[in-house]
């Protein structure tokens, strides 16, 4: 009995670092797991970074372009013929309204525009000529051309202007889009 309680004196420094070291190790994985989730994550968050920082890129470069075929009808030759015959004149009000169109799309798929406001814009947007035509010409092209690789969303979005497009035209005629102005200027009425 006292070899035995000897040797278990003896064996216990070693049993207890024995534990201590499975519990450092056990300690020593869940944090290198930790810091790999962490590195990760940080990763993950660089790559969408970058690309929002590309796609942001690209969309300015879209813009300077198109506003570089806004104002010379050489280069606005380069792209796409309109799908109708129009104006030089009014073909810069319909790309004009593709830009605007374009910015209530991004708006809408960072969430800046929810779906009951985005209804309320197009209600007034589509109240125009210039809106409806560019929208008429556009529709088929739409799906196709959004950018952003969010596709249900961007089908959401075209899927509630072509509501608003439908009820529009449901409602009657536009207004023309040389009748948005007085060309007199404004009128005061006296009191």
């Amino acid at each position: 009995m006292t070899l035995l309680f000897v040797a278990a004196l003896l064996a216990a420094p070693f049993i207890l670092i024995s534990d201590t070291i499975q519990a450092f190790s056990a300690a020593s994985v869940l944090m290198s797991g930790m810091a790999l989730t962490g590195v990760a994550g940080s990763l993950f968050y660089q790559a969408q970074q970058t690309k929002v920082v590309r796609d942001e890129r690209d969309r300015a470069t879209h813009r300077e372009m198109i506003y570089l075929a806004m104002e010379d009808r050489d280069l606005a030759a380069c792209w796409e013929p309109p799908d109708v015959p129009m104006t030089f004149e009014r073909y810069r009000q319909v790309i004009y309204t593709n830009l605007i169109m374009g910015r209530w799309h991004a708006a809408y798929l960072l969430g800046d525009v929810d779906a009951s406001t985005l209804r309320y814009i197009l209600d007034q947007h589509f109240r125009g000529e210039i809106g409806r035509l560019h929208w008429r010409n556009a529709r088929n092209h739409w799906p196709h051309m959004t950018v952003g690789g969010r596709k249900a969303k961007a089908a959401e979005f075209a899927a509630i202007v072509e509501e608003g497009y439908q009820t529009a035209m449901e409602a009657g005629p536009a207004v023309a889009a040389d009748g948005y102005f007085d060309p007199d200027g404004p009128r005061f009425m006296a009191r």
